[in-house]
This record gives C-alpha cells, structure tokens and sequence, in this order.
C-alpha cells in the first residue's frame, strides 16, 4: 500500500505542478492555474513527444524537464507581449464583475478535491493489495489493460512516446502506422524512476491516481462554473469542493473506468469541463486564450473524445447564455472563442493527423451494445442515474439518485441553464446507446459514436454533471445552515466569519464517511477483472521461467494474441510476436507461422520463417478472449478457431515441451530447425 500511496503522490505532483506553473506565467490566477494544470501538463507532453521523436530525442524525465523549461520561456514570452501597449488592447484585463477566488476561499474547494483523491486512490488500489493475486502486480483480465501496461514499458524503454508511432509497439514485424492517444501513457512512463515501480505495478496504480486527480478537479470546475450564476466566489467554492468530494461516490465515475481499463478516456473526459470553462472565461478575459487553446489540446490528445464533451459544454453555453449576457459584443465575444479554437487546432495537429490515417481500420465508433427488451422510459432512468452495465445490480443507488435530483432543481433555481442542457443532452445519447430513441437516434448517435456508443463511457458523462449538481445541492444547504447560525449570533462578527468555513468542514467530513460506507461496494466495481481468467498465478510463473532463460531477452517469442499472452512483455520485458490481441499491418510471415505453428520443423518454408524472425519458444495459455476464437478452426464456415490447438493436442516436431504449469506450456525450438539437413 506504501508504494500506491507514493506513486499517487508523485503522480499528482507531476500531473498538476508543470501544468500549474506554466498557466500562472500564461497570467492565469494560481486557482485558475492549479485547476487548469492537468490538461495543460498533457498539452505539453503531447506537443514535446510528437517533436522529440521527429528529430530524434528520446522521453525521458531529463527531456521532459527541458520541455517544461521551453514552454515557461514561451509563456513568459506571451505574458511580456500582453503587457506592451498594442496587444493590452486586444486583451484588457478582467472585467470588474468577475472577481478573483482568493487563497482563503479556496479551502474548502481544495480541501473537498484532496477527500475525494484519497477516497478514490484508497478505493481503487487497496483491493489490490489486500486481496488479488500477486498483489500490485495482479494482471487486469480486461481487452485494454494489455495495451496500457505495454506502453508503458515500450516508451520508458525506447524513448517513444509520439501517438504516431505507437505502430512500432502494436506490430513487431511491420511497425505499420498507428496512432493511439499516448499523451497519458508518456506522463506515466517517466514516473519509472521515480517510483521504482515495475510496469504494472506503475499500471495498477497510476491508472486510479490520475484518475483521483481529474475526476474531482473536473466535477469541481464544472460546480464552481454552476454556482457563480448566484453565488459570490467564496461560496461557489463551497459548493464546488462539496461536489469534488461527492464526485468519488459515484460508481459510473472513476470506479467503472478502472474496471473496464478505458482510463485515458475517463482522464480526457474528466479534464473536459476544466478546458471547456477555461475557454467560456477567455471571452470576458482575453488574456486566457492560450491558456484555454493549451488545455483543450492537452484534453483532446489525452483522448479526443475530451474535446467533444467541452465542444458541447461551450457551444451550449453559448446559445444559452453567451450570446444572451456578452461580455464585449457578440461580435468580439465570438472572434475570441474562433482565435482560441483556431490555437487549439493548432495544438491538436498531430491528433487530427493521426485520427484521419487511421479512420478506415478504426471499427469503434461503429459499435452497438443496445440491449434487446429495454424499453425507452428504463434506458432513460438507466442514462440519468448510473443503471447501465456493468452497474445494472447496483441500481438504484437511491441517496445518489435523490441527490441529483435535488442538484438539479437548484441548476434550475441559479438559472444556469447550459448546466442542465448539458445534462440533458448527455442523458440522451447515453439512453440511445441502450435502446434507439426514434428520429433523434442519428443525431445522437453522431455525439455518441466519439464515445464508441459505450454506455459505461456515456454514462461517465452524465455522472460528471450529476456530481457536480448532487455538489451544488449539498453545498447550497451548507451555505444556508451557516447563514442561519451566522445571523442567529449577529453580535459576533467571529462567528458570522467562521460559521461557513466549519458547515464545509462538517458537510465534507460527512462526505468522507459515505465514502467509507460505499467502500466495499465501489471497491468491488473498481476490482472486478482481476481474478485470473486469462492470465492468472501459472501465466505470471511462466512468464519469469523464460525469463531466467539465458537467450530469451535476446531471440523472439511466438505467443497467441487471442490468448493475451503479450503480458509477457509488461511483466519481464521479454519480446512476444504479438504484444497486444490485435496488431495493425500482419505481414504474410506473421499470419502463415501463426497458422502453422504445429508445422514447425515438418514444414521447410515454416522454419524459414522461424529462422528468418528468430524465434527460439512458443507460448500458450488457453483460452482465447473471444468464444470465436477457440476451438478447432473452420474457415468454410467462418469459425476462426485457435491455431494453436493442433500444437496443444499433438506438439509439433520441431518443438520440445519445456516448461508446464496449469494450462500453460513452454516450447522450445529444436536445434534442427536452425540446422536444416543439406
């Protein structure tokens, strides 16, 4: 538990700190910058990975430190061009009706966002410790976690963080093109050194610790944002650090994420709300442009499915609100937001590149997980209060459902109508996802299809808001109790000053202790996938046993990607053929060995192969992932089956059993492969 507690802590140091520093010198408030530094971080990670494999340097801590040097000089550079005579017109300072959150008033806002960390951290990676296999190292039984881990260690080990070239991990033989979202996966692979964790362990933890940092920072935004249509800033800060604590009781939020692995998701999503308000703000004050454009790219290449929900968040509150109460003039307020949407573009290149080249292989936006017989009023109620799968046997959570509810009559009673669009719109395509809503299906499967029309992913979305208004709800309550004991004392200007400061201090508390209650719930969700179905106890003590072989760091492993036995490499650093289930590019080498692994040492043009890819063991480890992919193969009638189930029944002359534990085995290939008679 020690070593997840330490690399929670360094992860939000390294997650916030760079960010943080780089939004004050781009003249942001150090609130302002302290929310704003996660995705500004990432900003800066996306852009110095994506250069730095371009011209041949390598990702490591020493480099990322010059990146952040490089970018505070860039800053600091805008900051002294705003501050000369021509461009202080094009960006005057804040207007006066916008006050500042000061340091006093943000303690309850950073107070609530620290509960909500540790209930998250806490909740997510003690169940590891205590009751999965092999503890910090337990393997993840889910399709996406693989490739996470792997990652990992590939950038750590290569110096490649760029997302565009994350076809030279996917693809041994090949290295065919693929882009993938590597923004979080580079932040993480510099913490090697700094933790001493091995790749999962680092996987196990990190994955929940920046997970612990954006879900309550993003709810927190997006509370503070709702209240100040009727609070003063010290008040909304209350109501925001309610809502920040609130966010770790929500199933659908973190907990869900981390079952499921889709955390570079969940943490662009989360980061989401910061850069959307971020980006509203800019418009009254024009000094924050580039900080909005850095923190919607950072979002964006964390995962672009972030820059569609603060897409929405902005164009709602423009058409609800912007353009109703403008700041300078229609006008001007919409030529503010067009400069920061061009800067993001700008940042996002990569992004936009990498999307475009790999939109033909890309299969996930097609997806369709509706399920039959759910009626339209059930997929509803399953969108708006966390009832979709996987959390169908923990609905009705009825303290969180009431709790929304009464957040959302006081979005309602502030008037903050874009709020509660917001809400409503997300509802809407996280229903369609379950059951089709008729003429509206399209539309809303268009928003939907950037989430991969994945209930889970939507549902995160909706929970987001709920947070945040179950945030409202509850702070609101806080600030009218310590009006009433304020005035009950109108004498003693003592207590009228300390009497909302300790209602945040019980209203928080009583928070924390709810989380103590949905403890072994939430930690069941966030620990479901990780009882060995795939790759359990005997895969890991095969893993290690070719690992102390003397030649296996050296010579290349052919493994079966169904069964996801490329966890080889995350655990010991040893090369499998396949190091995810799928790879990007097969060469006709890789798909006839694999097909003809029980050719091996019958078959002359099949250890040419062997020998040209310099194979030295074959490893399986049944079942596949897939039903379809077990079995004996019978292409005529489109089963795909497992090739390696001739190997598994009857071996194969050119492979000598070596290794076997529970159901894996160990081949090594025979002397006369590589010495062909004649």
């Amino acid at each position: 538990m020690m070593l997840g507690a330490w690399v929670t802590v360094v992860t939000a140091l390294m997650l916030v700190v760079p960010g943080a520093l780089v939004g004050r010198r781009m003249l942001l408030p150090w609130p302002v910058a302290i929310a704003a530094g996660p995705p500004i971080t990432f900003a800066v990670v996306s852009v110095f990975t994506v250069l730095y494999s371009a011209i041949g340097f390598e990702w490591n801590i020493v480099t990322a430190l010059l990146a952040l040097v490089i970018t505070l000089l860039f800053a600091w550079v805008y900051a002294a061009l705003l501050a000369t005579r021509r461009f202080a017109t094009l960006a005057p300072n804040r207007a006066d009706d916008d006050p500042p959150l000061g340091w006093r008033a943000a303690v309850p806002l950073a107070a609530g966002a620290g509960v909500g960390a540790i209930i998250i951290a806490i909740t997510c990676i003690r169940p590891l410790v205590t009751t999965a296999f092999a503890g910090l190292g337990n393997i993840s039984q889910v399709w996406d976690s693989l490739w996470h881990a792997s990652s990992l260690r590939w950038i750590d080990e290569t110096g490649v963080g760029s997302a565009l070239r994350m076809g030279e991990l996917m693809n041994y033989d090949t290295h065919g093109f693929n882009y993938y979202p590597n923004t979080w996966h580079a932040l993480g692979a510099i913490l090697f050194p700094l933790t001493g964790a091995d790749p999962v362990e680092l996987y196990n933890t990190y994955s929940p610790a920046v997970l612990a940092i954006t879900v309550p920072f993003g709810v927190a935004a997006l509370a503070y944002w709702f209240a100040r249509h009727r609070f003063d800033p010290s008040r909304s800060a209350v109501l925001a650090g309610a809502a920040a604590a609130a966010s770790a009781l929500f199933p659908s939020l973190p907990y869900v994420e981390v079952q499921l692995t889709s955390v570079p998701n969940a943490v662009g999503v989360s980061m989401a709300p910061i850069a959307a308000i971020l980006v509203i703000s800019a418009v009254r004050d024009r000094r924050r442009v580039l900080a909005a454009a850095a923190a919607m790219a950072g979002v964006t290449a964390t995962h672009p499915s972030g820059l569609i929900l603060a897409g929405v968040i902005v164009v709602l509150w423009l058409l609800l609100e912007g353009l109703w109460h403008p700041a300078y003039g229609r006008l001007r307020d919409l030529a503010t937001l067009a400069v920061a949407g061009l800067l993001t573009v700008v940042g996002i290149a990569p992004v936009v590149y990498g999307t475009i080249k790999v939109a033909d292989t890309n299969e996930l936006p097609f997806f369709d997980f509706r399920e039959e017989g759910v009626g339209v009023l059930s997929g509803l109620a399953q969108a708006a209060f966390n009832g979709t799968i996987p959390l169908e046997k923990h609905y009705p959570i009825w303290a969180l459902i009431v709790l929304t509810v009464l957040g959302l009559a006081v979005l309602a009673w502030m008037r903050c109508w874009a709020g509660l669009a917001g809400w409503l719109v997300f509802v809407l395509v996280t229903a369609n996802s379950v059951v089709s809503l008729g003429v509206l299906s399209y539309p809303l499967g268009a928003i939907g299809g950037y989430f991969y029309n994945s209930p889970h992913r939507l549902t995160f979305v909706v929970a987001m808001f709920s947070a945040a208004a179950a945030g409202c709800a509850l702070g609101a309550a806080a600030v009218a109790v310590a009006g009433w004991v304020a005035g009950r004392d109108r004498t003693s200007p003592r207590s009228a000053r300390w009497a909302l400061p300790a209602v945040a201090v019980v209203l928080i508390a009583l928070i924390a202790g709810a989380g103590v209650v949905r403890y072994p719930a939430d930690a069941q969700i966030a620990s479901k996938e990780r009882g060995g179905k795939y790759i359990g106890p005997d895969d890991l003590d095969a893993y290690h046993w070719l690992a102390e072989q003397p030649d296996a760091h050296d010579v290349l492993v052919l493994n079966n990607l169904d069964q996801g036995t490329g966890w080889l490499y995350p655990v010991t650093g040893v090369t499998p053929m396949f190091p995810f289930y799928r790879a990007n590019d097969f060469s006709q080498r890789q798909r006839d060995l694999f097909w003809g692994v029980s050719q091996i040492g019958a078959d002359p043009y099949i250890d040419g192969i062997v020998r040209d890819m310099n194979v030295h063991y074959v490893i399986d480890s049944p079942p596949s992932y897939w039903e379809f992919q077990n079995g004996v193969p019978d292409p005529e009638n489109g089963v795909q089956g497992d090739p390696f189930l001739a190997l598994r029944n009857s071996g194969a002359p050119g492979l000598t059993e070596v290794f076997r534990q529970g159901n894996v085995s160990v081949y090594r290939v025979n002397e006369q492969v590589y010495r062909p008679a004649g």
